[in-house]
């Protein structure tokens, strides 16, 4: 039998479930009460949405820093109160 899995797992009702690491406990899901959870492992961080879009800007900070490219030259986040959007300058 050549079961596959599904490449997003499905998520309880009334949740939505938004990004997947490389392993299954590495999700982004968001509750029926609105809050952002980032699940990590044993490690749960729970975020109001505007919490979390400053969160996630921080962190893409950090990861082009770490690529070597000054914030300024690197890719901009366009962010809105609904979305957050990856543009090339």
């Amino acid at each position: 039998m050549n079961e596959q899995s599904s490449p997003t797992p499905s998520p309880s009702p009334g949740w939505t479930f938004l990004a997947r690491g490389k392993q299954k406990d590495e999700t982004i899901s968001r509750c029926p009460a609105g809050h952002i959870h980032l699940d990590y492992g044993r490690l749960t961080l729970r975020f109001e949405q505007d919490e979390f879009l400053a969160f996630a800007l921080m962190v893409a900070e950090a990861a082009t820093r770490l690529r070597g490219v000054s914030p300024n030259m690197a890719n901009h986040w366009i962010v809105s109160k609904s979305s957050v959007t990856f543009s090339r300058n």
